[in-house]
């Protein structure tokens, strides 16, 4: 049963939702006349603007004791300038900064030896130091040799070419083996046995191959309806209490 607060309520649910004093309607076309505006050739667009970007668009002006630059490098001295003398002040500011004790000048790109360098004699322990670092040459290469290796052989003996190795020799000389569970790449492509081919699947096997059937039988279309037990359910304050959302998540509208 509907109650009078209810059809009240419903009503002014379903109203539409008024408008303000200052709404105004759009326009229904992006022309002022609704329609394609004519264009004129015969003369141009027209620009105002107000007195304050007029303002605006003047450059700056210049201060009232704005003095402009001398009109040439040469200009008239006059005759106490010239015959005044500098007090001992700015003669002691007009004196260039002086150089550090410790200052060198730049070294010149080509250096005079002198004639004493140019004579003198070094010493054993200088032409020691002013020598090349020598590297020993490995053995069975030749002094002359260019490190072509085809002349190793030659300095081997014909009784080490003759040699048998020991026993040990050679078990250290054999690969390893590999382990005893190691098995070799399978190839991309290996024959089908006829066994394999005439096998015949066992009764539980077909069953597990065959797909899940779904009889009409199966299907319950009630299985989402909720009962109304369930919509007039009562939550118990404990998962209210979960439901509730943290406060510090949550923010109001402004």
């Amino acid at each position: 049963n509907v109650t009078p607060m209810d059809e009240y309520r419903l009503s002014r649910l379903s109203s539409a939702k008024r408008l303000s004093a200052s709404f105004s309607e759009d326009r229904r076309s992006i022309y002022w006349d609704n329609g394609i505006p004519r264009k004129d050739f015969s003369r141009t667009t027209s620009f105002a603007v107000t007195e304050r970007q007029a303002d605006l668009a003047n450059h700056k002006r210049a201060h009232s004791a704005y003095t402009s630059d001398r009109p040439s490098p040469i200009w008239p001295v006059s005759k106490a300038a010239l015959q005044t003398s500098p007090t001992p002040r700015c003669l002691e500011l007009s004196v260039h900064k002086r150089p550090p004790s410790t200052y060198q000048p730049c070294k010149e790109v080509m250096t005079n030896i002198s004639a004493s360098a140019l004579r003198v004699t070094p010493s054993p322990r200088v032409a020691q130091l002013s020598a090349h670092k020598s590297f020993p040459s490995p053995p069975g290469v030749k002094a002359n040799s260019e490190w072509d290796w085809g002349e190793w052989s030659m300095d081997i003996s014909a009784a080490a070419k003759k040699a048998e190795p020991s026993a040990r020799v050679i078990q250290l000389s054999m690969s390893k083996a590999p382990p005893a569970l190691y098995r070799p790449c399978r190839e991309i492509r290996w024959p089908v046995l006829p066994a394999t081919r005439s096998y015949v699947a066992t009764e539980s096997l077909q069953k597990l191959a065959r797909p899940r059937s779904r009889s009409e039988g199966d299907y319950n279309p009630s299985a989402y309806n909720i009962s109304r037990g369930a919509l007039v359910a009562q939550p118990s304050p404990r998962i209210t209490q979960l439901a509730t959302p943290l406060s510090r998540k949550c923010r109001t509208k402004k």
